[in-house]
């Protein structure tokens, strides 16, 4: 399944674990996943960890561990009220082998996605992998935003595997209670279907080549992440 949008907002949690894998990820698919899906907005989630690709030249990788990626449809406001409201009554537990405190994100979008000629084929997001790319947005951001949504991401989709990217800065709704939450100025999410790999040595060829130059106000080195899933996508009852 691929949903659709009308307003695509994002909830990160970012998380890391002590004992087995095996159920760390058992709780998760299912037990919490199932928990959440009929909170408002809810669309679909998916679980990722960071991939081995090797990092691009002038990035700075970041591991924040296990990623939960969950995708709303409007502002995540009452998706974060419905979240709470269940850790406060306690319908919702955390279990002891969860360390705290997580690193979670609220993100709306500055741009609307952006799709490759690859995303119509798609027939569902089980292998989909996720290239974070962190930045620091200016104030006066028309440049800024010009350059990423009319050149740098064209020229990013069209890397082998790539279908969809869109960007975000951090929501204006309020952090959950008891998380951290990253300083984010601005977050370019590109999504791949299948490895990274083919991708990352594209772009690295590009840069290279001199095909894909990055302006000045583009600071270096910037904060990038590769993810892989380690779940199917999970859609939400009703999710179109």
């Amino acid at each position: 399944m691929i949903p659709a949008f009308q307003d695509r907002t994002l909830f990160f949690a970012f998380s890391t674990f002590t004992g087995e894998r095996a159920t760390f990820d058992r709780w998760y698919d299912e037990e919490h996943i199932p928990q959440v899906m009929d909170s408002p907005g809810m669309v679909g989630a998916q679980r990722f960890v960071v991939a081995d690709t090797k990092p691009l030249s002038g990035t700075e990788p970041i591991d924040y561990g296990h990623a939960a990626l969950y995708e709303l449809d409007g502002s995540p406001a009452g998706f974060r009220e419905e979240v709470k409201r269940m850790l406060m009554s306690g319908d919702m537990v955390l279990p002891d082998f969860m360390i705290q405190p997580f690193k979670a994100l609220f993100l709306e979008p500055v741009s609307e996605p952006h799709h490759s000629e690859r995303f119509d084929k798609l027939e569902d997001l089980d292998d989909r992998h996720l290239w974070l790319v962190f930045s620091d947005r200016p104030g006066d951001s028309a440049e800024y935003d010009k350059w990423y949504d009319e050149e740098h991401i064209p020229q990013v989709l069209s890397a082998p595997g790539f279908v969809r990217a869109q960007r975000f800065v951090t929501s204006g709704v309020k952090p959950l209670p008891g998380v951290v939450t990253p300083e984010v100025s601005h977050l370019a999410i590109y999504e791949t279907s299948g490895d990274l790999g083919p991708m990352r040595e594209d772009v690295k060829r590009q840069l290279i080549s001199g095909d894909m130059v990055l302006p000045e106000f583009m600071k270096l080195p910037f904060g990038s992440m590769f993810l892989r899933p380690v779940s199917p996508f999970f859609p939400a009852k009703g999710a179109k």
